[in-house]
């Protein structure tokens, strides 16, 4: 192996290992399941109230504040992009015609949005991409990032698309998420996994 094969295979241990430590650090703040639950039934909230829909470009300013909040909550930081920002995003993927993706929120029992999903097409090995999964932290560990990938999956088999790719981000805290759900880590090729996540047979997501 050469010095600089050797070398980046150490700087790609590295990465991958610091960003382990981040997802560690950044779950040990997060509440459990058990305590969203409690949580839940003092809000007086059950699972069977939670509606699972389409968006549409009426929801566009709950969803770019959602967005905004459970990406800063995801990575810990009150940094990422602007409600303004994501604003501008989501008008412009609603605004394109004939479109072929997908907006799936969940929404409480006073009509706040709570979580969403964005499907799309993607060119490759894999039919489509989740390019989008955000829940509110508060309603994690409940079963509904299970029911998500579920009702997700669904959609992309209406539209024809059999299997799918979702990118991560290696300190995104919920990897170990993709894994229970059945993903397959994709390495590139020197063996490394970059955060890369398929499923070829969506129908297992499903039963």
């Amino acid at each position: 192996m050469s010095i600089l094969r050797r070398l980046l295979t150490f700087r790609d241990r590295l990465k991958s290992r610091l960003a382990g430590l981040q997802r560690w650090i950044d779950a040990r703040s997060r509440p459990t399941g058990a305590e969203n639950a409690r949580k839940l039934r003092e809000r007086g909230e059950s699972l069977d109230s939670i509606t699972f829909r389409d968006a549409v470009a009426a929801d566009i300013p709950a969803l770019a504040e959602l967005h905004v909040t459970t990406w800063n909550a995801t990575y810990n930081t009150t940094r990422g992009p602007t409600i303004a920002t994501r604003t501008w995003q989501w008008n412009q993927a609603f605004a394109k015609e004939s479109r072929r993706d997908f907006v799936l929120v969940l929404e409480d029992t006073n009509g706040r949005l709570i979580g969403f999903t964005w499907g799309k097409p993607h060119e490759g090995e894999f039919e489509g991409e989740l390019s989008k999964i955000y829940l509110r932290w508060e309603y994690h560990g409940l079963g509904l990032g299970r029911r998500m990938m579920a009702e997700t999956a669904q959609r992309f088999l209406e539209r024809g698309i059999h299997s799918f790719i979702l990118f991560a981000e290696l300190s995104n805290p919920t990897l170990g998420f993709y894994d229970r759900m059945g993903g397959e880590r994709l390495r590139d090729d020197r063996g490394h996994f970059g955060g890369a996540y398929g499923w070829r047979d969506m129908k297992a997501l499903i039963r």
